[in-house]
């Protein structure tokens, strides 16, 4: 094989490998123009659903005031209950002849 054909061979080689990595660079740069995006994105969903977690927390700590509320209120009912049930009891022992 001569020169001009070997020096021929290796410009082709050449040109081959420097239009595979010129490829590689552009599938790179789309590459990481993709991931920026993506990471993009997914900041927006993460402060998305921060918000929505944080209307949730506000929701259950209103239903768990509520709830304690209700609880204390049902607590003071059943005292009251309780307390008229032992006057009840006090007037029909009072109403009972003593033997």
């Amino acid at each position: 094989m001569g020169l001009e054909a070997r020096v021929e061979r290796l410009e082709s080689h050449f040109e081959a490998l420097d239009s595979a990595v010129r490829s590689l660079i552009n599938i790179t740069g789309d590459t990481h123009q993709e991931i920026l995006a993506t990471r993009q994105e997914m900041r927006t969903r993460f402060a998305q659903q921060d918000r929505e977690l944080a209307g949730i927390k506000a929701d259950v700590s209103a239903l768990a005031e509520a709830m304690l509320a209700a609880f204390k209120r049902s607590d003071e009912q059943r005292g009251e209950t309780q307390e008229r049930i032992n006057q009840l009891e006090l007037l029909i022992r009072q109403s009972f002849p003593k033997n």
